[in-house]
């Protein structure tokens, strides 16, 4: 029997000193869901709990697979780490930050992020955006002298590393 079969049957719970079954089953989006199936018998509930589980699986399949998750993750011998992007680790070396860290920023960013498009495409639909103009990379640009004391900073040839990285990246200085 297949480990994913038993995770998506539906199931039904006595609570401690409850008198009414409490079916658990995964809703529409694949989460585990709790819910009260207002029956004292438990072959009822199983029923119900079971048509429950059927009916969610149904909007599954209709809803087709689902988008994944976005993420900024640079695996070995992934396209990201040919085009020279940095790797949770990379960037929790050189923000001196735990790598658990940059991944709640990266969720948090995304969250963020995902509220702003909302908006912007609200915008867009009304025609009410205006272009803004944004900053040359050139504004961005650090002489030898800032790189240098900023290559001062890193500690280990992980950091140097790192480092390299992110200057080809927003100077295009070469690694």
């Amino acid at each position: 029997m297949c480990v994913r079969s038993l995770i998506e049957e539906a199931s039904v719970h006595l609570p401690h000193r409850g008198t009414l079954w409490v079916a658990t089953y995964r809703d529409p989006s694949g989460r585990q869901l709790w819910r009260t199936t207002g029956s004292r018998d438990r072959k009822t509930a199983l029923a119900l709990a079971n048509r429950w589980e059927a009916e969610a699986k149904r909007r599954r399949a209709a809803q087709g697979a689902l988008p994944r998750k976005p993420t900024i993750r640079v695996r070995p011998g992934s396209g990201e780490r040919e085009a020279g992007l940095l790797s949770q680790q990379e960037v929790a070396s050189l923000l001196h930050l735990s790598v658990r860290t940059v991944r709640e920023t990266e969720r948090s960013a995304f969250r963020k992020l995902r509220a702003a498009l909302r908006d912007f495409w609200r915008e867009y639909e009304t025609g009410e955006v205006k272009e803004a103009a944004l900053p040359t990379p050139g504004a961005w640009a650090l002489n030898r002298a800032e790189i240098a004391a900023v290559y001062g900073l890193t500690r280990r040839p992980f950091e140097r590393q790192a480092l390299r990285k992110l200057l080809a990246l927003t100077q295009g200085v070469g690694p």
